[in-house]
């Protein structure tokens, strides 16, 4: 897989090209503490190596094919390996990547003067997703900085769009991952279902679920959101500390990840396993959206147009929930109730990123794989539902990956008071 990866993008570089990719830092907490390393998925996609200080270049055209291909990793002793443990070496990396060149991280620039000197353009990446706010300085561009430096005279070129566009389009075998994922976040979300009950805090309840995706040797493809009651209408709750009270909604928005590729799934349940009747109305309302609307999927449409498809259907739903009615709309106009009630568009893109790479006003291709998560949310009522499932775009239509997951409102009660 990650051979025909980086044949494709080698492919889409012109002659005299090098593509210079990096790892990402380890950041630091406090005193001497570090983050959880997470590896660029850039690189994973190009190699399957996800440890720190790795790098990868790639220069199709270089005279010499030993050169056309090389891998670095970091290089430890056996001090490293007595306190931090063990880290691929050459021939596990070669084996890992289809790279039959590799080297140490500290030879890089050594290795570049066989290289950079017969190229006449280098490809960085840099961070230009269209939701990206870091305000960190990365290891990208610190090798920005470095390249530039030593060889300013070169064409400086971008390979974000190009691997933005690549990874949009999964293969069968990223597709297989991402249904592992899915087929993992099910089990996690069954094993809640029988969890539930009031008393139960947001850890509690998310510690379940990790429990469950921990026996698949994976975790969470992003902390975990449960949310009760009034903070079911706060799209991104990260506290997790509050306790469910019988009567209470519980919005979880949880999934787990397998080698890298993440699943994205939401429901909202009751906490005591039936809803009341105006909780049913509001989910009955959103799921009517979430069914409907992925009628509209299929290659070759902008993802915004699903936006707007999902606006028109959950207008309607507000009229019917008495939140607004056809008088209030023509008055204020459809953007002020969808702002006060469905505040969030109803999908991304989704792989190796949560919020993965793809252009919105661009027409999605066959094999993208995309969120399905329209919501309603009434903080007058502290009544907020989301229902999420990822679709795999097809060139006629969709495969919900997630179809398997209980959705219905009636299936839900059944499994929680089983």
């Amino acid at each position: 897989m990650f051979s025909a990866h980086r044949q494709k993008l080698s492919r889409q570089l012109p002659a005299g090209a090098a593509a210079l990719l990096t790892a990402n830092d380890i950041l630091p907490t406090n005193a001497d503490g570090v983050m959880p390393y997470f590896p660029n998925v850039n690189l994973y996609y190009l190699t399957g190596i996800a440890e720190e200080d790795a790098m990868l270049v790639l220069c199709p055209s270089h005279p010499d094919p030993a050169l056309r291909e090389v891998l670095f990793i970091k290089r430890v002793d056996q001090l490293f390996i007595k306190w931090v443990g063990r880290r691929v070496d050459k021939s596990a990396a070669s084996e890992i990547s289809g790279i039959s060149t590799v080297f140490y991280t500290d030879e890089f620039w050594t290795i570049m003067k066989k290289i950079l000197p017969l190229c006449s353009s280098i490809y960085l990446h840099t961070n230009e997703h269209a939701r990206s706010e870091n305000e960190t300085q990365t290891r990208e561009d610190r090798l920005l900085l470095t390249c530039k430096q030593l060889y300013p005279l070169h064409r400086y070129e971008r390979l974000y769009p190009i691997l933005a566009r690549q990874r949009n389009a999964k293969t069968p075998e990223e597709i297989a991952l991402l249904r592992k994922a899915c087929d993992i976040t099910e089990k996690g979300f069954r094993r809640v279902l029988q969890y539930m009950q009031p008393g139960k805090s947001g850890h509690q309840v998310a510690a379940e679920m990790i429990h469950e995706y921990m026996q698949h040797n994976t975790t969470w493809a992003y902390e975990p959101i449960v949310a009760y009651g009034d903070d079911t209408c706060i799209l991104h709750y990260r506290a997790n500390k509050s306790t469910g009270k019988s009567g209470d909604l519980v919005l979880i928005d949880a999934a787990a990840h397998y080698e890298y590729y993440n699943a994205d799934n939401t429901r909202t349940i009751p906490v005591n396993g039936r809803y009341t009747p105006r909780q049913k109305e509001f989910y009955n309302a959103v799921l009517r959206v979430h069914k409907q609307l992925r009628q509209h999927v299929r290659a070759g449409i902008l993802i915004k147009d699903l936006w707007k498809a999902s606006n028109s259907l959950l207008i309607g739903e507000l009229v019917g929930l008495g939140l607004c009615t056809t008088a209030d709309i023509k008055a204020n106009g459809e953007a002020y109730y969808l702002s006060k009630y469905c505040y969030h568009n109803v999908s991304h893109f989704l792989g190796l990123d949560v919020h993965d790479t793809g252009y919105y006003d661009e027409p999605m291709p066959a094999g993208a794989v995309i969120t399905n998560e329209p919501g309603i949310y009434s903080e007058a009522e502290g009544i907020g539902v989301r229902i999420e499932n990822n679709l795999l775009v097809t060139e006629n239509g969709y495969e919900d990956l997630m179809e398997n997951i209980p959705r219905e409102a009636e299936e839900i009660e059944e499994l929680m008071n089983r």
